[in-house]
Formats: C-alpha cells, structure tokens, sequence
C-alpha cells in the first residue's frame, strides 16, 4: 500500500466518505443512520485514512467528562483494512487522535484491548501507551428489544 494515505477528522458534513471503506476495516457494515448518529455528538471523534478514494482504516474515541475528573479521551477502536496493515496507519490515526483530544483539553486517554490481541497491544506500546498491572475486568450486558435478555 503507498503512503499516500489521507488522515481525516469526520463531521456530519462529510459522513458520505464512509460510503466507500474496505470490508475489514469495521466490525461490521457502516449504517448511515448510526453514522449520523455518531456524528451528531461533539464528543464522539471519528478518524479514518483515505486511499484512493476507499477508506483503509479508522479510529474513534469519545471525549467524556465526569464530575471528579478532568477531560479524557476514551478510544474506543483501530481499525486497519487487511491490505494496509505494516504501513503505519494505525500509528498516524492514534497519534491524530489522541492530538486532536489534546486540543480539546483532555489530559489522558486510555483503551482496552483483547489479551490476545497482539496487534493493538503492540500499536499502545509503540505509541507510548503503558500497560495497567492490575487487569481490567470487562462485564458486559446485552438487551434485545422490549428489555434485558
């Protein structure tokens, strides 16, 4: 993959970019009206790179606040398109955003990740990122229609 690689910040205005990214670049296909969704909150960041028109990778992260705490950028996820991987867009978009939280006054941010998943625990380390000792414990709930399942 060339580096030719454009890193961009998504708004609303530009949400129609994610109408061309590659199939393994997202969990699963992009829905407009999540998308619009995303988009809608100020405080949810959306970064993706471009190539040759295709979106060959992302991140987003959610600027949150709390009442005892300062700005912090919760990244919720990298992706990188299968064919793109070993080009360093990983790097650039987690450095992009974790700048650009920065700039909107945050002052620390932080991921959770597999502890199988060595790509990403490979990229946090890369970037500078140090490992908590004491490992989260990660609870989940799932809710079908009409209530709690």
């Amino acid at each position: 993959m060339p580096v030719d690689v454009e890193i961009r910040l998504i708004s609303s205005a530009d949400a129609a970019v994610l109408e061309n990214v590659d199939p393994d670049v997202f969990d699963a296909p992009v829905q407009a009206s999540f998308t619009a969704r995303f988009l809608a909150s100020p405080d949810n960041l959306l970064l993706v790179a471009i190539h040759d028109g295709t979106v060959v990778g992302m991140a987003s992260g959610i600027v949150y606040a709390h009442p005892d705490k300062p700005l912090q950028l919760f990244v919720n996820e990298v992706g990188v398109a299968d064919r793109a991987q070993g080009e360093g867009i990983g790097k650039r978009l987690l450095d992009t955003l974790i700048k650009h939280a920065q700039s909107l006054g945050c002052v620390e941010a932080w991921v959770a990740t597999e502890k199988d998943n060595a790509p990403a625990r490979g990229l946090y380390r890369a970037m500078g990122g140090a490992e908590q000792a004491d490992h989260a414990v990660v609870y989940t709930w799932s809710f079908k229609p009409g209530g709690r399942s």
